[in-house]
């Protein structure tokens, strides 16, 4: 008799998680926040782990017996953390608004390096990222992805990593705009920057005076940042997997550095 196993390739696996919540015997784990890793005991090779995987690193293969029994397993139950995605959409409609909202969205930047340093893990990626949720929940349940693999190049280190170093620049970049602001040598621009390119007015969602100038133009930026890379995120889910973003997240590249150092 011929069983099947689950087989994660670490050295592609971002470690994002998505396998963990799909799996329906509860046999995948994330192991140091490095990589995925299917239990033998509990794994019965129904490949719904490779379907959801945006890395597409994880493969079914057979196993000759001997072979392990195969526990009961049950799925993982639904906690509150499952419904951080309606607050992915209150954050965005708060800052359409209210742009000083987009402060909130340091949350989502401070809280997954934190865990990350004193944790050890990507517990956040793997659970609290109600951006990743919301991808799922578009594209998996609604329906609105091809559901197809990403080109391999989008998951490889050299685009993660670029990816990231990228990113850090226009972070710091924003930096420097809020601090020419500080410093009196510019004025406020009260706009979103999408895809670092294109300035879209938004003097909408900011009354003069409510805070100071630049309180309001890290807003702006940090929005733009926000509203963009979730922008990308819903692009790649469309025309590939719900959550490809999560193969070249910054944030989730970042912390897996820092467990990689960290565990080593």
């Amino acid at each position: 008799m011929i069983k099947r196993i689950a087989m994660v390739d670490e050295r592609r696996c971002v470690s994002c998680g998505a396998c963990v919540k799909e799996c329906p015997k509860g046999a995948l784990s994330v192991k140091n926040g490095i990589h995925a890793f299917a239990d033998p005991e509990l794994c019965v090779g129904c490949g719904k782990c490779a379907k959801i995987c945006p890395a597409d690193c994880i493969r079914i293969l057979d196993r000759p017996e001997p072979v392990p029994s195969v526990k009961a397993g049950t799925k993982r139950p639904r906690r509150w953390y499952d419904y951080l995605w309606i607050w992915t959409i209150i954050y965005f409609a708060l800052g359409f608004f209210n742009i000083v909202f987009a402060w909130l969205g340091m949350i989502d930047f401070m809280v997954p390096i934190l865990i990350a340093l004193f944790g050890g893990d990507k517990w956040f990626c793997n659970n609290l990222c109600g951006r990743g949720q919301l991808l799922t929940v578009l594209g998996e349940k609604k329906k609105l992805s091809r559901n197809r693999p990403a080109p391999g190049w989008i998951s490889s280190k050299a685009f993660r990593y670029g990816f990231l170093i990228f990113f850090l620049t226009m972070f710091g970049n924003m930096l420097f705009q809020t601090w020419l602001v500080f410093s009196g040598a510019a004025s406020l621009r009260q706009a979103v920057k999408l895809f670092w390119t294109f300035r879209v007015p938004w003097s909408f969602a900011y009354t003069p005076g409510l805070v100071p100038d630049w309180i309001a133009q890290y807003s702006f930026g940090f929005y733009s940042i926000m509203l963009t890379s979730t922008l990308i995120g819903l692009i790649v889910m469309a025309l590939y997997r719900p959550r490809t973003w999560c193969s070249f997240c910054p944030m989730g590249t970042m912390t897996q550095l820092i467990c990689r150092l960290k565990h080593r």
